[in-house]
């Protein structure tokens, strides 16, 4: 079957991944085993022992079973996202509005933008970098992706948003939010006209003005601008990290947390990065994308009894995700070290979590349940079987969606204790 090309976050141009040559507990025994002198020794059957014990004990402590619940203060939590982690970061900060006390949106756009359509999704909440040629060619004729006028947007969000109502927490929360977002004038991903209709969204929900940063750069495309980043502030290209002579991590934090301000960036703690088991956060029977395990980073200072240290999520973006493959090799963590949120966090004591979605190759472009093939946060309904259904008022964006409920049940962790 010829599979047509599709664009930015449904378009799957992977390689087929190999199969991991790590070797498995079994397979060290079976090694040792097979050899007929190790056999007959007691001692190189003691040695074995100690050998799998050593590494049981090593993989376990790599993985924690369940986030630690550090006590942190449930009255700062803030949330921040890129692309399809925008989005998500909007959708969450918006149905947990009243636990929720500020949002990053960075090339995101409003809630509810793709009214539970894969299309909608892909040709006009956002648009690809690079796009086939049948699609240009459409474009031509006023066809293809298409970026809307704000107000289209606008309406349709507050629309999504009101259809929710009962489903989400009351708009009223949204006063104390304080939002920062990001715009690049060279983003054909997701252009600022979507940014800026997101902007008119908390305004019209209440958000006042003033709680309100739009930073716009024109030489930015689609990409997290940070300081240690190598390419070029206009590309839009992977790992999507960029070089705009901008800490964008750091300035979002800083207005997310205006107590920051006055602190200097700290050194990055190794020890501090924990790895966490993600399916205990899974709803039983729901399908929800999360891979294996997520990543933590816990200031040492955090883990002090009565620290109560402010908590931010950080969603990636679509192909950033630790286990999107690129020509056979793993994204791995290059989004969790390479966009300078550590070093703030150390900075202004914040515990910072990263939950991590994978791709799914299940479904497809007209059967869109589970097509997740770039590792996208769910902004137009994959985690459910017929999202197109609610358009005015789509699960995907409830508290009660399989992401959101996984996220916040992460958080809820971290502060226990408060």
């Amino acid at each position: 079957m010829v599979r047509l090309s599709y664009p930015d976050f449904v378009r799957s141009d992977r390689p087929v991944p190999r199969k991991s040559g790590a070797m498995t507990l079994n397979r060290v025994a079976k090694v040792l085993l097979s050899c007929s002198s190790l056999r007959r020794r007691w001692s190189a059957r003691r040695a074995l022992l100690m050998l799998l014990m050593a590494m049981a004990s090593g993989a376990g402590a790599q993985v924690l079973p369940r986030l630690p619940a550090v006590g942190a203060n449930a009255q700062q939590v803030t949330a921040s996202g890129l692309s399809s982690g925008g989005y998500m970061a909007a959708q969450f900060a918006m149905a947990y509005s009243a636990s929720v006390s500020g949002v990053a949106v960075l090339a995101g756009g409003p809630y509810g933008c793709s009214q539970g359509s894969v299309n909608t999704a892909s040709l006009n909440c956002s648009c690809p970098a690079n796009p086939p040629w049948w699609l240009q060619v459409q474009q031509l004729w006023g066809g293809g992706c298409q970026t809307l006028a704000p107000s289209v947007y606008v309406d349709r969000s507050v629309t999504a948003a009101r259809g929710n109502q009962g489903h989400i927490d009351d708009f009223s929360n949204l006063a104390r939010q304080r939002v920062w977002l990001f715009s690049g004038g060279k983003d054909k991903v997701v252009a600022r006209p979507l940014v800026q209709a997101l902007q008119t969204t908390y305004e019209r929900l209440g958000v006042p003005a003033v709680q309100i940063h739009h930073e716009k750069r024109g030489d930015a495309g689609h990409g997290f601008p940070s300081l240690s980043a190598t390419e070029s502030c206009s590309i839009t290209a992977a790992p999507f990290i960029t070089q705009c002579q901008f800490d964008a991590a750091g300035e979002l934090l800083k207005w997310l947390h205006p107590d920051l301000k006055n602190s200097p960036p700290a050194a990055v703690d190794a020890s501090a990065f924990k790895r966490f088991d993600q399916s205990r956060y899974a709803q039983a029977g729901e399908f929800n994308s999360l891979d294996a395990t997520g990543w933590l980073y816990l200031p040492r200072a955090c883990e002090q009894a009565g620290a109560k240290c402010a908590v931010h999520v950080v969603f990636h973006g679509c192909e950033q995700g630790q286990s999107f493959k690129v020509a056979g090799k793993e994204y791995g963590r290059q989004f969790v070290d390479g966009t300078g949120y550590n070093r703030w966090a150390e900075a202004g004591k914040i515990v910072v979590l990263y939950p991590q979605v994978k791709p799914n190759e299940q479904g497809g472009l007209f059967d869109p349940y589970r097509y997740n093939p770039k590792g996208c946060w769910d902004f137009w309904g994959y985690t459910e079987k017929s999202a197109a259904l609610n358009p005015s008022a789509p699960n995907f964006a409830k508290r009660s969606a399989p992401q959101m409920l996984a996220v916040k049940g992460m958080v809820e962790d971290l502060v226990r204790g408060h």
